[in-house]
C-alpha cells in the first residue's frame, strides 16, 4: 500500500480551460484538475491519498479580480471550488493577500484544514492550525503548512498590518519533531520554492529568504515529503539531503499539472512525478458552480470602453523590449501621472500579452495587465537610478553575436516581469559592456542623470518594495502613492481620453 500526496499550487483562480483571449480551450484549469484527480483516485482504489492546495488559490485571474473588486457577493465561490476538490489540507500563498488579510478570510474562512504555521496577526496564529494529522487506513500522516516569509516586501502595509510572517525553516525545527512523535510520515507544504540547484548546491537566484525549500530539507531531518509552490515551476523528483533523499514537487500554475509524490508504507520508498491536466476533460459540475459569475463576468469584460486610432498589438515581445512599445509607454505615462512623477518604468510581463485592438474592452486591460499593483513614486538618487537602469540591463546578453535574453530571467524561473522599461528619460544601453556598466548614455530633460542629484520615479508597488533584485528601490523612499490598482488607472484614462492615438516611444536604445 501507498500513501500518495496530489498536489495543485499557484492556481490563481483559473477555474476554466480559457486564457480569456480568444475562444480556443486552453491546456490548465481547475476543472480540469479535478476531473484528473478523480480518476487518479479511481485508479487507485487501496491506497491512501491526500488531496492538497498549496496558495495562490484567490488572485490572478480576471475572474478572481472580477470578484474582489466589484462582486465579493461571489466570494463564497473560492471555498465551493476547494469542497468541490474535496482537498485535504491548504495552505496560503503570498497572493492571498493582495487584497488584505480581511479578505483572505473572507474567501478563505477559518477551517481546520488550513494551515499557517509561520503567519501571525496580533501575536497568533492567523489561522488556527500550524498542523493536522490525519489517519486513514491505520497510517497517520502529519502536514505542516508554510508561506513564504517575504510578502512583507511585496504588499501594501495596510494589507498585512499587524501581521508577521516567520522563517519557515526555524518553525519547521520546531514542529517536525512534534509532528514526527505522532505521525508515520511528514509532509510539508511550503508556499515557496527552491533556491539552490537541487544537484549541484549552487544559487539560483539572489537569497533573499524568498525561496527556501532546499535550505528547509537540508537543515531539517524527519521531513518525509515536501510540496513547494511560488515560482510556477515545474519540478518531480527525489532530492539528496543529509536525511536521505526526499520527494519534492512543484506544479507550475494554473492548475496545469498536478503534483504527485507517493511513499511505499512499508518500504518507505518515494516516488514524485507531474500530471498535466491538459489531457482531462473539464469537470461539468465545477463549471456549472461558477455559470453565474462567468456570464456576468463575460459581459463586464466585453463591455466597450474607448478605442485606439489603430491596432496596437505586442507583435515581436523582444523587439519590444529592446525599443519599447506604445502599450507600455502608456502604461507608465498613466503610472506616472497617478503620482506626479515624469518618469516611470514597468514590465512587459510575460510573452503571452496580445497587446490591443483598436476597439478597446475591459477584457484588453485585464489579458495585458494582470496584476493589482498600484502606482507609487520613490525619491531616488541619480545613482540609484543610474543602478536600477544597469539592473535592467543585465537581462541582456549576446550569444553568437546576437543580443538575446540572459538565460537567469529564463531559468529556473522565467522572470520577464524583472525587466523594466523607463518612460520619461532618454537611455542607451551597450551589451558587449560588462553587467553594471551597461547604461552608457541616460538623461532627462535633455541634461545627463545626475549620480548626487534627486529624481522622482513612478513604480508599480510591486517594484517599489526592490523585488526583481532592484534593492535600490524600497517602500520606505515612497514620496507619493495612488491607492487605486493600476488597471483601474488604465480604464479611466482610456474613457477620458478615447480616441486615443499613441506615438511610438524612441527613448531606448539597446546596442
Amino acid at each position: 500500500m501507498k500513501i500518495y500526496i496530489l498536489s495543485t499550487s499557484d492556481t490563481h483562480g483559473w477555474i476554466l480551460p480559457t486564457n480569456f483571449v480568444g475562444n480556443n480551450q486552453a491546456p490548465f484549469g481547475l476543472s480540469r484538475a479535478k476531473t484528473a484527480i478523480e480518476e487518479f483516485k479511481n485508479a487507485h482504489p487501496d491506497d491512501v491519498i491526500f488531496t492538497v492546495d498549496n496558495g495562490d488559490f484567490i488572485q490572478g485571474s480576471p475572474m478572481t479580480n472580477y470578484i474582489a473588486r466589484d462582486h465579493r457577493e461571489f466570494v463564497g465561490v473560492y471555498e465551493e471550488l476547494a469542497n468541490q476538490m474535496q482537498y485535504d489540507i491548504r495552505t496560503l500563498g503570498n497572493h492571498e493577500f493582495n487584497y488584505g488579510s480581511e479578505y483572505t478570510k473572507l474567501a478563505i474562512p477559518e477551517s481546520n484544514n488550513i494551515l499557517t504555521a509561520n503567519i501571525h496577526k496580533n501575536g497568533n496564529n492567523f489561522y488556527e492550525n500550524s498542523y493536522k494529522i490525519i489517519e486513514r487506513k491505520g497510517v497517520k500522516v502529519g502536514f505542516i503548512g508554510l508561506t513564504t516569509e517575504y510578502i512583507p516586501h511585496w504588499e501594501k502595509e495596510s494589507n498585512v498590518s499587524n501581521m508577521e510572517f516567520q522563517n519557515p525553516v526555524e518553525i519547521a525545527k520546531k514542529l517536525v519533531p512534534i509532528v514526527r512523535e505522532q505521525s508515520d510520515f511528514v509532509i510539508v507544504m511550503y508556499h515557496a520554492g527552491l533556491e539552490y540547484d537541487s544537484n549541484t548546491g549552487e544559487a539560483t537566484e539572489v537569497i533573499t529568504g524568498e525561496n527556501r525549500g532546499y535550505e528547509l530539507i537540508n537543515s531539517v531531518p524527519g521531513i518525509d515529503a515536501l510540496v513547494t509552490g511560488h515560482q510556477h515551476r515545474h519540478i518531480a523528483q527525489l532530492i539528496n539531503t543529509p536525511f536521505g533523499d526526499v520527494p519534492v514537487t512543484q506544479p507550475g500554475q494554473k492548475a496545469e499539472e498536478i503534483g504527485v509524490i507517493s511513499i511505499d508504507i512499508n518500504s518507505k520508498e518515494a516516488q514524485a512525478k507531474l500530471i498535466l491536466t491538459k489531457d482531462f476533460s473539464p469537470n461539468l459540475k465545477m463549471i456549472k458552480s461558477i455559470e453565474k459569475i462567468q456570464t456576468g463576468l463575460n459581459e463586464y469584460l466585453d463591455t466597450k470602453i474607448g478605442e485606439f486610432d489603430k491596432d496596437y498589438l505586442f507583435i515581436n515581445h523582444f523587439k519590444a523590449r529592446k525599443e519599447s512599445h506604445p502599450i507600455i509607454d502608456l502604461v507608465n505615462k498613466v503610472q506616472g501621472k497617478a503620482v506626479n512623477a515624469s518618469i516611470s518604468a514597468n514590465a512587459i510581463f510575460n510573452d503571452d500579452l496580445p497587446g490591443f485592438k483598436k476597439e478597446i474592452t475591459r477584457r484588453d486591460l485585464v489579458v495585458n495587465y494582470l496584476y493589482p499593483n498600484t502606482a507609487v513614486a520613490e525619491l531616488v538618487s541619480g545613482a540609484e537610478l543610474l543602478a536600477a537602469l544597469e539592473q535592467s540591463a543585465s537581462f541582456f546578453v549576446i550569444e553568437n553575436g546576437k543580443i538575446t535574453v540572459n538565460k537567469k530571467f529564463l531559468e529556473p524561473k522565467k522572470q520577464l516581469y524583472n525587466y523594466d522599461i523607463y518612460s520619461g528619460i532618454d537611455y542607451e544601453l551597450k551589451i558587449e559592456n560588462p553587467i553594471g556598466s551597461r547604461v552608457v548614455k541616460a538623461s532627462f530633460n535633455g541634461h545627463s542623470i545626475a549620480p548626487d542629484k534627486k529624481y522622482k520615479v513612478a513604480l508599480s508597488s510591486y517594484r517599489s518594495g526592490g523585488t526583481g533584485n532592484y534593492s535600490m528601490y524600497n517602500s520606505k523612499k515612497i514620496i507619493e502613492e495612488n491607492p487605486k490598482d493600476i488597471i483601474e488607472l488604465l480604464e479611466e484614462f482610456i474613457v477620458e481620453n478615447t480616441p486615443i492615438k499613441l506615438k511610438v516611444p524612441n527613448n531606448l536604445k539597446v546596442k
